[in-house]
């Protein structure tokens, strides 16, 4: 996005604040309230409204864990990292319900379960249950069968087996993100897009459409979209787009959220007439590599071949719809500062998993950025970072 020179006011004034947090989705509110309870004067800054990127665009999967299974994040990360990320993951789950997302509408405290499709897959994910256990996690197995009566996810013959994380649960994103922002003392300033920043003698500015935003400093919550104001990250965080469908679901009934193909499709049941399906990125991945958060033909229809393939029957779509992830070169968020006075701060990337990871990691970011300890997360672990160069006009 670009602001044009017609855009650009000042009818707004001069705005000060402690911290300005670019981006109004789930980690850049979590993190001004974790700002404001320590007693910070924080202010969310939001080129549209609460949560309009994909942090309302999601699934609405609060599951353990990441997309890979166990064993595969053993493998990439090492298991005291593994270990801590799913840990990670079930304290965002805690803290999120400590704020009352259980007294959400659309609030469900349903399981989760990672199905094997394939006879590859399901090797790993009965490697991934017993590591689940040696390390002290509640996990289960379901075997082919057991579920037909009261599971339609079951009844294709497709499924191999599933692991299943038994403490989960989901819900409406839209209707975290407001939950959430509407704890914040300071109303956050929406329809106001970051266009450039520029190191002070004592802190930061920013400029927005309509405003000039003093702060000493900045903790950047732009996911995706970072790159547009700081263009030297663009390496770091590559945006892809994830797509979704809704579909009537007639007599069909999941009894819970489903992860198949490492993560790659993903589908659940918000309500007795609807389950929502996404993924497929996978088949489609040079397409999906943009900012743009509009429908792609081709990939919507291969959502509803999947999900009739799953389903074991196909149904009418209700909606359709895109958001846009950032994913990092390894798959971990990125947590820390930008340059060495530490004015600018970085916190994105959930690599898809926001709604899972995201309020536990901007936790993390503030603590830090206040002086306690580093995250687990911190950007030094994929080499020098790149010179920031904050975008100008």
């Amino acid at each position: 996005m670009t602001v044009s020179y017609w855009r650009r006011t000042t009818r707004l004034g001069e705005i000060r604040c402690d911290t300005a947090v670019l981006g109004g989705g789930i980690v850049g509110v979590s993190a001004a309230l974790a700002l404001e309870r320590a007693g910070v004067d924080a202010l969310v800054v939001e080129r549209h409204t609460i949560g309009a990127g994909a942090s309302t665009r999601n699934a609405g999967f609060l599951m353990r864990g990441a997309a890979d299974n166990y064993e595969i994040a053993r493998r990439d990360y090492g298991p005291p990292l593994a270990r801590h990320l799913w840990r990670w993951s079930e304290e965002t789950l805690q803290g999120l319900l400590d704020e009352g997302i259980d007294r959400l509408p659309m609030f469900r405290r349903v399981p989760s379960c990672l199905l094997a499709l394939e006879e590859v897959e399901l090797a790993e994910l009965r490697r991934s249950s017993d590591m689940l256990a040696a390390d002290g996690f509640d996990v289960g197995w379901i075997e082919p069968g057991s579920l037909a009566a009261d599971d339609d996810a079951w009844r294709s013959g497709r499924v191999l087996g599933g692991l299943l994380n038994p403490n989960d649960a989901s819900a409406n994103p839209r209707e975290v993100l407001e939950l959430l922002a509407g704890k914040l003392r300071r109303e956050p300033l929406l329809h106001q897009e970051a266009f450039a920043l520029s190191l002070t003698a004592d802190g930061v500015a920013v400029r927005t459409a309509d405003a000039l935003v003093r702060c000493r400093r900045v903790l950047v919550c732009l996911n995706a979209y970072t790159p547009l104001l700081l263009p030297t990250l663009a390496g770091l965080l590559r945006p892809n787009r994830g797509q979704m469908i809704a579909v009537d679901a007639g007599p069909l009934r999941l009894g819970r959220s489903y992860y198949a193909n490492r993560g790659g499709e993903y589908f659940r049941q918000p309500d007795p007439a609807t389950i929502v399906v996404g993924g497929r990125r996978r088949f489609f991945e040079q397409q999906e590599r943009t900012r743009d958060d509009q429908t792609a033909d081709n990939l919507q229809a291969d959502l509803e071949d999947f999900a009739a393939s799953i389903l074991g029957q196909r149904r009418p779509v209700k909606a359709r719809w895109a958001g846009v992830m950032a994913f990092t070169p390894d798959g971990l968020p990125l947590v820390g500062p930008l340059e060495p006075s530490a004015r600018l701060w970085l916190c994105s990337a959930c690599h898809g998993h926001g709604m899972s990871l995201g309020h536990r990691t901007a936790r993390a970011a503030v603590e830090e950025m206040l002086g306690g300890p580093a995250s687990p997360f911190p950007l030094s672990r994929l080499g020098p970072l790149p010179s920031v160069d904050p975008k100008g006009p």
